[in-house]
């Protein structure tokens, strides 16, 4: 197969402040007007009603009843809910997803608690993952097999990479399985933080000396950190997905891509990790990842969290364009991909000159 067109697109999830994440993808060959074949992905599923939207997307826009690939960047409800309804009603060919209940054998030995076993760490970690828990159920009910995606896994047509996992390595993601506030009392010091509920209002513009967006990293949760980073490269395309990753597991996803040769300041569009939220993004993450495009999944009225100001003036500062769903759906098309009657262009996200700053 000739792969020579893309498609992607980001579902709108969350009506009101809550914001999640599903985002829908084909790839193939297409030509003379049609699609000759076709790849679907898709990647997290939102909130409990993004199901049946992307079930919807799929059947009527790409025309099948099959996904080739489900992907759970992690497993928190926003992104996992909504892919309990795909995976019973559709075709899968494979689940990538981890299970982060079945790591007992590494983490027993910095266990605190000595009545912890086997068995009560995993039922306690299947309820605090519960979404994820029933995806795995479903695929063991419908016989669809579960692949656990370890950095630098692919997904690969004829022998060329198509999606390759950037991160998290298994070592760093077990330690932020002992590092969750969800997982049985372990050895260790968290890396999570509580942050300032008071805000003041500052004053940016296009300089960079008026920008808030923190030079280094920012502390957020470990399951944040366990979000798959995802490169795609098809249709000669460069394309980075996110999740909800933190900068400590982006800065780990950078290294590990350039010991693989592959350079992320050459993106052709790049998912901007968490909803936009200032906590996953730094001034030095920016220095490393480069795109002329941002696309930020958040909810209709999720702002000022969801995108944050700081976050999308330091995008526009660095001539990323960034683009939100916010109550509507944002589809990208690349290579022989052809437009779609009744969409029209996504109006960028504009410079905001005041934002809420944390301090």
């Amino acid at each position: 197969m000739n792969i020579n067109a893309l498609e992607l697109d980001f579902l709108a999830v969350g009506e009101n402040s809550k914001s999640g994440d599903a985002i829908a993808i084909r790839f193939g060959n297409y030509e003379n007007s049609r699609w000759n074949q076709q790849t679907v992905f898709v990647i997290d599923g939102g909130n409990s009603s993004s199901g049946q939207k992307l079930i919807d997307h799929v059947k009527n826009v790409y025309k099948s009843n099959s996904i080739d690939r489900v992907i759970l960047t992690h497993p928190d409800g926003d992104h996992a809910s909504g892919l309990r309804q795909v995976c019973e009603e559709m075709n899968i060919g494979k689940i990538w997803m981890h299970t982060p209940w079945n790591h007992w054998k590494e983490l027993h030995q910095f266990c605190h608690d000595g009545r912890i076993t086997t068995n009560s760490f995993e039922e306690r970690l299947r309820r605090a993952y519960d979404y994820a828990d029933q995806i795995e159920n479903i695929a063991i009910k419908r016989k669809i097999e579960i692949f656990a995606p370890k950095q630098g896994a692919y997904y690969h047509h004829d022998n060329e990479k198509l999606v390759t996992v950037l991160g998290p390595g298994k070592d760093y993601y077990v330690s932020l399985i002992q590092d969750s506030d969800k997982t049985p009392r372990m050895q260790g010091t968290s890396s999570q933080k509580t942050f300032s509920g008071e805000k003041v209002s500052r004053y940016e513009d296009l300089s960079f000396e008026t920008e808030n967006l923190t030079a280094e990293s920012e502390s957020t949760s470990a399951e944040n950190n366990m979000s798959l980073v995802l490169y795609l490269t098809i249709a000669g395309k460069k394309i980075l997905l996110t999740g909800d990753s933190g900068c400590d597991g982006l800065y780990k996803s950078i290294y590990y891509a350039k010991t693989q040769g592959i350079n992320l300041s050459e993106l052709d569009l790049m998912q901007i990790p968490h909803h936009g939220s200032r906590h996953n993004l730094s001034q030095g993450i920016l220095r490393e990842i480069q795109a002329p495009v941002g696309i930020i999944s958040c909810a209709k009225n999720g702002q000022p969290s969801h995108p944050s100001s700081i976050v999308t003036n330091a995008l526009i500062r660095r001539k990323i364009t960034p683009h939100t769903t916010q109550g509507s759906n944002v589809f990208f098309r690349y290579g022989n991909a052809p437009a779609r009657e009744g969409y029209t262009s996504s109006i960028p996200v504009s410079f905001e000159n005041y934002v809420d700053v944390y301090p």
